[in-house]
C-alpha cells in the first residue's frame, strides 16, 4: 500500500507546513520568541543604557564579588571582573540562538550570538562617553559558546531519553540560562533607584543657597564636561600632586580613546555644607544623606584632596589603570570619586563600602 500524508504535513510546495496554531510545536515557537525579546531588550539596556544607569550595575556586579573575595584581599580585579561579567551576559544569548538554530550545527548560533556582540559595540560610538572594545566581543563571543555548548548538550541528553522526568530538568536548566540578564537587569535597576541621580556625582537638586553655587565655590554645572586642564578653582585648588596625577591620567585616558572629564574638585565649606542640607532633604536624615555626601568637616572635596570624575566609561578605565597614577577609587557606593591614596604604580587598598565607613 502506498503510503499517505496528511495534507497540513507538507505543503504543495514539499516543505514541511507551518505548526497549527495551538499545537505544542506552536505553543514552542512562541515562547522562544518572547524570550529571545525578553532577553535582547535586558541585554540592550544593560549594556547600552543610561550611564548612570550601567555604572550602577558595574558597581553592583563588583560590590558584589568583592564581598565574596573578602577573605582574600587584592585577589579581585575589575577589569577581569567585567570580562567575566560580559561573558556570563551573553550565556543566555548563546542558548536561544542554539534552540532557535538547533537543527543547524554549533557554528551558527556562535556567529548569531558574535554578530549580537559587535552590534551592540557599533551601537556604543553613537552614545556619549561609551568607546567600543574589541575585548568586550571577545567576552561576549567566549559566552555565547559556553551558552551554546550547555544548551546543546542539555537538548542532545533530552532526545536520548524519551522519558519526561529526564526531559524536564534540561528544560529548566535551559529557562535559567535564559532567565540570568533579567535576573541581573532587576538587581541593577534596584541599585540604581537607590543611587544619585545621575550616577556623576552627589546630588545638588534643591540646594537653595544660590550665593555657594558659583565657580568661585567650586561648583561645576550639572552635566559639564570639564576638562582636567582647565583653569578654575574646582581644579585649581586642587592639591598639587592629585591635580598632576588627574592630568596624566586624562592624557593616558584620551590615548587610550576615552573620554576623560571632571565633574567636580574642590569645594567651599559653605559649598559643601549647601549640598549636604540637601542630602538630607531628598534622604530625610543626615545619616542616610551622609552615605552620599558628607560634612564640610569630613569631606576630602573640601580639603582639595578628591576628584569625581565621568563620564562612566572613565570611572571604569580609572578603576582599572588609575593606580598608575596613585589614583584610586575610594568608596564602592561612588565609582566617580577619586583620592591620590598610594605612591604612582602601587596597589589601590580596597574601597570602603559608603564614605561613612570608618
Amino acid at each position: 500500500m502506498t503510503p499517505t500524508h496528511h495534507p497540513s504535513a507538507v505543503r504543495a510546495s514539499g516543505t514541511p507546513a507551518a505548526p497549527a496554531p495551538g499545537s505544542p510545536r506552536s505553543r514552542r515557537a512562541g515562547l522562544l520568541l518572547v524570550s529571545a525579546v525578553a532577553v535582547l531588550c535586558a541585554v540592550g539596556w544593560i549594556t547600552l543604557g543610561p550611564a548612570g544607569f550601567v555604572a550602577d550595575a558595574r558597581r553592583t556586579v563588583m560590590a558584589g564579588v568583592e564581598a565574596l573575595a573578602a577573605p582574600w584581599p587584592g585577589s579581585v580585579h575589575r577589569a577581569e571582573v567585567e570580562a567575566v561579567a560580559n561573558g556570563l551576559l551573553f550565556v543566555p544569548v548563546g542558548a536561544l540562538a542554539a534552540l532557535a538554530l538547533r537543527r543547524r550545527g554549533p557554528v551558527r548560533p556562535v556567529a548569531l550570538g558574535a554578530a549580537t556582540s559587535v552590534v551592540v559595540e557599533l551601537a556604543q560610538t553613537a552614545l556619549p562617553g561609551r568607546v567600543p572594545d574589541l575585548a568586550d566581543v571577545a567576552a561576549n563571543t567566549t559566552g555565547t559558546v559556553v551558552g551554546v555548548a550547555v544548551t546543546t548538550v542539555l537538548l542532545t541528553a533530552a532526545r536520548r531519553s524519551r522519558r519526561a522526568v529526564a526531559r524536564r530538568p534540561a528544560r529548566g536548566l535551559v529557562a535559567a540560562l535564559l532567565a540570568a540578564p533579567l535576573l541581573l537587569a532587576a538587581t541593577a535597576g534596584c541599585s540604581s533607584a537607590a543611587a544619585p541621580a545621575g550616577a556623576a556625582g552627589p546630588p545638588v537638586q534643591g540646594v537653595s543657597r544660590g550665593d555657594v553655587m558659583t565657580a568661585e565655590n567650586g561648583h561645576v554645572v550639572d552635566g559639564e564636561e570639564l576638562s582636567a586642564f582647565a583653569d578654575v578653582p574646582a581644579l585649581t585648588h586642587l592639591d598639587s600632586a592629585l591635580r598632576a596625577a588627574v592630568q596624566d591620567a586624562a592624557r593616558d585616558a584620551t590615548a587610550d580613546g576615552i573620554r576623560f572629564h571632571v565633574s567636580s574638585g574642590w569645594r567651599s565649606a559653605a559649598y559643601q555644607q549647601a549640598l549636604f542640607d540637601a542630602a538630607v532633604q531628598r534622604y530625610g536624615s543626615p545619616e542616610a544623606a551622609r552615605e552620599w555626601v558628607l560634612r564640610p568637616d569630613e569631606s576630602s572635596h573640601v580639603t582639595g584632596d578628591a576628584v569625581d570624575v565621568g563620564p562612566t566609561d572613565a570611572m571604569s578605565w580609572l578603576s582599572q589603570h588609575g593606580s598608575d597614577h596613585g589614583l584610586c577609587q575610594t568608596y564602592a557606593n561612588e565609582m566617580w570619586h577619586f583620592e591620590l591614596a598610594v605612591d604612582r604604580g602601587g596597589q589601590c587598598p580596597a574601597p570602603a563600602t559608603d564614605p561613612t565607613a570608618g
